[in-house]
């Protein structure tokens, strides 16, 4: 088993709408070059606007005849303030293709009763997939599908192991584009085995570009084997006298997705069941500015983990507006933007705060907007015009959304003849 950057103007239009899928809480993306703000609600019905859910933690389920039947899990999630991310499809293969039970889900329609009857008990359902990349289209389409369907938020499951990603980094982009064309406004995570000799095998710097947050898979069992301890070591992450550690494993996948600037939700390791070090990982997933986090998976996961972390609950970075503040003043404090944190709770008037008001904060360490001139176009004689000084993690794809135009008219406006090759610092004229 294993969350595009948008320009400030669009943050602002559409912080508008509605507020940031809050049942994930996963915190603001920040405006880096491979980040970006949080995207507002998605207007379905099935979907909450912010404020009415809690931060929750997250177990996840791949097949009802591995991890039990529905009412066990729907029992245990309510007990224990829990909400659910359950396995929809593999590829374009929906879950009823890999699993014989009646409760399997072949399609949205029964996503859709699925999330009726886990929101009953007060359990909120999101969603993920492995992606392939063979049909990039095809699988965005079904992503989108279970979001209609009433899914709070999708996870994409991004691996280079054998049954995983087979595609290529246009395909990433493919895929990304078609997602954003159907759920622009939807809350996506990308699930990634974050060790540091993985990472470069799969295009994360693409879906860093259309995603809003990153949870990596933090497996310390798992991981812990010689040949593992030696490539951290290889890697520059030296495990010491401790060797692996909970601590360890999310401080190494913590550092090595900053490069992303996304919000990270980290995946724990279900199959240990001693509590230190499952308090151990947790503590320093919070460390880490995780809000919550989830555990893979409910079929072999101990109850004494589902106790520990109803009494350890999310820790939402949240600030209670007092006498005399200012959002302009707020952003300062917390090292973010006006424009963060008015997306982030769906604010529509900027000046307009009340004492006692809670307002939830971006996460720290926000980078700067896209640098933009004004000038005229080459070789033309108007006299008005935009240009953008490509950054790191910049493509085309992602400036084209970011001024809402398209790669063509963008690839035209400067003569590309190979829309994959923009450089860092090259000076691009908006259409």
């Amino acid at each position: 088993m294993s969350w595009i950057r948008r320009s400030t103007s669009r943050r602002r239009f559409l912080a508008g709408a509605a507020a940031i899928p809050a049942a994930l809480a996963l915190g603001s993306r920040p405006a880096l070059a491979t980040g970006s703000a949080p995207l507002p609600a998605h207007p379905s019905t099935n979907r909450p606007a912010a404020g009415l859910y809690a931060p929750r933690h997250l177990a996840w389920v791949w097949q009802f005849q591995h991890d039990g039947e529905r009412e066990l899990i729907r029992d245990v999630l309510s007990t224990h303030k829990l909400g659910l991310a359950i396995k929809t499809h593999d590829g374009t293969d929906w879950m009823s293709k890999y699993d014989p039970t009646t409760e399997a889900i072949d399609g949205p329609a029964s996503i859709e009763a699925l999330a009726s009857y886990f929101a009953e008990a007060g359990v909120p359902l999101h969603t993920w997939s492995v992606l392939h990349g063979l049909d990039p289209e095809g699988e965005a389409q079904m992503a989108a599908e279970t979001l209609d369907a009433g899914a709070q938020s999708v996870f994409l499951d991004l691996e280079p192991h054998s049954g995983f990603w087979k595609g290529t980094n246009e395909d990433a982009l493919r895929f990304g584009e078609e997602l954003r064309r159907l759920q622009p406004t939807a809350f996506v995570s990308t699930s990634v085995d974050a060790r540091p000799w993985e990472l470069p095998n799969i295009p994360m710097a693409e879906f860093a570009q259309f995603t809003d947050a990153v949870a990596p898979q933090v497996y310390w069992s798992a991981f812990d084997t010689p040949a593992n301890l030696r490539k951290y070591t290889e890697a520059g992450d030296d495990p010491g006298d401790e060797g692996m550690t909970p601590r360890f494993a999310m401080n190494s996948a913590a550092r090595h997705l900053e490069q992303f600037g996304l919000p990270i939700h980290p995946i724990g390791d279900g199959t240990v069941d001693d509590n230190g070090q499952w308090s151990e990982f947790i503590e320093e997933a919070f460390a880490s500015k995780a809000e919550a986090l989830s555990v893979w998976r409910f079929g072999v996961a101990d109850t004494a983990v589902w106790e520990l972390l109803r009494d350890t609950p999310p820790r939402p970075l949240v600030y209670t507006i007092q006498s005399g503040d200012t959002l302009y003043q707020l952003a300062l404090d917390w090292d973010t933007t006006v424009d963060e944190i008015a997306a982030t709770n769906g604010l529509t008037n900027v000046n307009y705060l009340f004492i006692g008001q809670e307002l939830r904060i971006p996460r720290a360490g926000g980078g700067t907007a896209p640098t933009l001139t004004a000038s005229p176009p080459a070789g033309s004689g108007s006299t008005g015009g935009t240009t953008y000084t490509v950054e790191p993690g910049d493509s085309l794809w992602s400036i084209a959304w970011n001024f809402d135009t398209t790669v063509d008219a963008l690839a035209e406006a400067n003569g590309i003849t190979d829309i994959t090759l923009i450089g860092i610092g090259d000076t691009l004229i908006i259409p």
